[in-house]
């Protein structure tokens, strides 16, 4: 909940909510954006993939890899829970 994503002059950028210091800005890309909007609506990882593939046109086993990489960055970097 102290992060929430904004499109910023074209560019998705999570942005802190709790006022916290940190440097740099934080851009995600169309897929992240994806993600990031699912994980908002409560979904599961599960759900995530199963979605992203659907509109990717992908199966599941070709972006698995990548969701479970991308949820794992925002566990360690203590943005999701």
């Amino acid at each position: 909940p102290e992060y929430k994503l904004r499109e910023v002059s074209g560019m998705n950028i999570v942005v802190s909510t709790a006022g916290m210091d940190f440097q740099g800005i934080i851009t995600v890309n169309e897929t992240a954006k994806f993600i990031w909007r699912m994980l908002e609506n409560g979904a599961e990882k599960s759900e995530i993939i199963s979605a992203l593939a659907k509109e990717c046109n992908v199966s599941e086993a070709e972006i698995t890899a990548d969701v479970e990489e991308f949820l794992s960055t925002l566990e360690r970097e203590d943005i999701v829970e």
